[in-house]
């Protein structure tokens, strides 16, 4: 009988340091998992300090291109770079629409800039509004 008991007082502590072990793990009282720090981001002030751009740096875009005009809008594939008379770019979504031919218009780098469709709100349009028409 005291044999029993003794078993199991063992096995009731054979137990308890089991669960103790498992909560550990489980609410990370062990600590055995380093925190990770995130990595430092680096600035936008940064970047354009660091730029070994020798021409002109796109304020947006932080591409390095021969002039002003030629910079890049920040998405490209939804978006028109349309050039304004005072050299300035704004940059406008290009107008959605079904028509596969006038989106092939839109989509093309050189002719998409210089289209005025009738009705849509793009270059054309710009350029339109910039004049006061």
């Amino acid at each position: 009988m005291s044999y029993l008991r003794s078993v199991n007082k063992i096995i009731l502590v054979a137990v308890f340091f089991l669960l103790l072990d498992v909560q550990g793990f489980m609410f990370n009282f062990n600590q055995q998992q380093q925190q990770q720090q995130p990595p430092k981001l680096e600035t936008y002030e940064d970047r354009v300090l660091d730029s070994d751009c020798k021409n002109y740096l796109c304020p947006v875009t932080l591409e390095c291109v021969l002039s002003k005009s030629d910079c890049p809008c920040p998405f490209p594939k939804s978006q028109l770079k349309c050039i304004l008379p005072n050299e300035k770019i704004v940059c406008i979504s290009k107008p959605a629409t079904h028509d596969q031919k006038t989106n092939k218009i839109y989509d093309d780098p050189v002719e998409g800039p210089k289209a005025h469709i009738k009705g849509m709100r793009d270059c054309g349009w710009v350029l339109d509004t910039y004049n006061g028409k």
